[in-house]
């Protein structure tokens, strides 16, 4: 019986020393210990320091490796080793939750929807054609002598044909002036080239007459192969240039076409042939000879080609197609990071799209800084143009100083090391978010070849032909410009973003289209599939448990409780000190 009893000893002794568990402390039989024993006991149980019962955590604890931390008969530079160890991983560990919780907040993923998605079925895109000469100068002299007729002092046509060269301070014309003789200038256009029924000089109406007409342009049009009326085909649109000529403006040929007229090759897309008359140059917004051309995707962005007079230019169309799953709908815009076409568009012209958005951002903020609207800005999504000042020449010394605000936009607020004062300075648009479904083109692989000799372009026959444009042309080809705009594929890839979790779209399949999905969602998704990636990540990295992590909030509340007996102890006895 005594040697049992020894041996029962050691082994209680050898538990407290080393223990199996953080929260198992062992209680012997009563009947093989006597009281007093156990009450020795507890007491040298609760008396183990700190450092010794981080000890016993560390050997018991079910993350991976942490007992070699304090295992007998390693040396200090092994213990080293295993510490680098778990810092290391600790750091990873940190490092794959961070991108997982980044990657949790984007809840649409984009997946190749259809890799050889046939181009007939691609919308054919908008095109604009503006001239490099923005004002024409036989629509200056014209002007020259009107203002002429109106002028009190009876100063000739040749003096106000001088004053209007200031005009090219509309298109951001960087050359030195007189802004004094200039403010004079838009004094008397105030006074006396105001119509009765206007309340202010209408820049954008005389604008329009200055600038070079369509029909002087247009040489020769053909589409498929086939001639049509450019005159029929062209309007007149604003653009960031000015004043320009636009082909498919109404999405005329968005609509569904037979095989033969999908647009792939160069001989088979849109082909212009364009006439630069040199002898009418007023004011050229850049110093090459010939035209700017916009293949704009009616979707917010737009691509610039610049067409050289006496060359041939073929300008390939990579179009590629991204739609969002309608049930990405039921989401806010704020967590999809996007706006469908119809969402908002009573404030966009049916129709919403990035350049829209960004467009009526700048105005508001033009408007608000100088108190009036350039006249290149397309007003009709713009709900407060109405009844507005269009900007004269007295507001281009505000319009020069903001320049670089208006031309450098963002959207969202992120630190990056030396651009502070770039952030301070661009114009913030945070309610612009891009189109949740869009055809982008891209113009790549472009291709310029010289015009030789008199070139006689294929003009229109029969009832295609018309009287205003100059289909009959031909002289010098210096003087004339050819563009093909084409699909370069005959197959493109079709993009689409879906839902990240399948769950949520089938939840919302099946149920009504209020707020109360969202808030389901956030409420039931994220704590259990968001703490279920978590929990796998750190398992495979850490060896992290519910187990160990239990373990450990179990270690920590016993220590402060340790700590909040002895504080409370330690005042019990400074208190009966005193009061001794």
């Amino acid at each position: 019986a005594p040697a049992f009893g020894e041996r029962a000893e050691r082994r209680l002794h050898q538990r407290l020393a080393i223990g199996h568990a953080v929260w198992w402390i062992p209680r012997p039989e009563p009947s093989q210990v006597p009281a007093a024993r156990r009450r020795d006991e507890a007491n040298v149980a609760q008396k183990l320091s700190f450092g010794a019962a981080l000890k016993d955590l560390l050997q018991n604890l079910s993350f991976h490796c942490y007992g070699k931390l304090v295992e007998h008969g390693y040396r200090n530079h092994e213990r080293f080793f295993w510490l680098i160890f778990h810092i290391t991983a600790l750091s990873v560990l940190i490092a794959f939750v961070w991108n997982t919780y980044k990657d949790e907040n984007e809840v649409l993923v984009t997946t190749i929807y259809n890799p050889q998605y046939p181009v007939s079925e691609v919308d054919l895109p908008a095109v604009s054609v503006c001239s490099m000469n923005r004002i024409s100068k036989r629509a200056v002299r014209l002007y020259a002598q009107q203002l002429s007729s109106k002028d009190p002092k009876l100063r000739n046509a040749s003096y106000f044909y001088r004053e209007l060269h200031s005009f090219a301070l509309y298109y951001g014309s960087e050359e030195p002036c007189d802004f004094l003789r200039v403010l004079g200038f838009q004094s008397f256009l105030d006074t006396w080239d105001t119509e009765s029924y206007e309340l202010f000089f209408n820049s954008k109406r005389h604008l329009r007459d200055l600038t070079p007409n369509c029909s002087d342009m247009f040489v020769s049009c053909r589409l498929a192969g086939q001639p049509f009326d450019c005159m029929k085909q062209f309007r007149e649109s604003v653009t960031s240039y000015g004043f320009c000529c636009t082909f498919n403006l109404r999405g005329k040929y968005f609509k569904g076409r037979p095989y033969s007229q999908r647009f792939f090759g160069a001989d088979m897309g849109l082909t212009l042939t364009l006439k630069d008359d040199k002898k009418d140059h007023f004011y050229k917004k850049h110093s090459r000879d010939g035209f700017a051309n916009y293949p704009d995707p009616q979707s917010g962005g737009v691509t610039i080609r610049f067409i050289s007079a006496g060359h041939t230019t073929q300008l390939p169309v990579h179009p590629r197609i991204i739609e969002t799953v309608p049930q990405a709908r039921h989401m806010s815009p704020s967590v999809r990071n996007c706006f469908f076409e119809d969402e908002i568009r009573h404030n966009f012209s049916q129709r919403y799209t990035f350049s829209k958005c960004i467009s009526a951002c700048r105005a508001r903020s033009i408007f608000s800084l100088c108190g009036c609207l350039p006249f290149n800005i397309p007003m009709g999504f713009i709900s407060f143009a109405v009844g507005r000042v269009y900007c004269t020449l007295q507001h281009m010394e505000c319009l020069q100083r903001y320049k670089f605000k208006w031309l450098n936009v963002i959207t969202s607020r992120e630190f990056g090391p030396g651009l502070e004062h770039e952030l301070e300075d661009a114009l913030f648009c945070p309610d612009c978010l891009a189109s949740c479904s869009e055809i982008r083109y891209h113009v790549r692989g472009a291709m310029t070849l010289a015009l030789k000799g008199l070139y006689k372009p294929m003009t229109s026959i029969g009832k295609n032909s018309s009287p205003d444009a100059n289909n009959s042309y031909s002289h010098d080809s210096s003087e004339l410009a050819v563009v093909r705009i084409y699909f370069a594929e005959t197959h493109i890839q079709y993009f689409r973003q879906i839902i990240k979790n399948a769950w949520y779209e089938i939840f919302s399949e099946y149920n009504t289209q209020t707020e109360a999905d969202i808030y389901i969602h956030i409420c039931v998704y994220i704590p259990f599939a968001f703490a279920g990636t978590i929990g796998n990540i750190c398992g495979i990295i850490a060896g992290f448990s519910l187990i160990g992590i239990c373990e450990l909030l179990f270690f920590l509340a016993k220590q402060l409780w340790h700590a909040y007996k002895a504080e409370l102890k330690a005042e019990l006895c400074h208190s009966h000190a005193r009061s001794r």
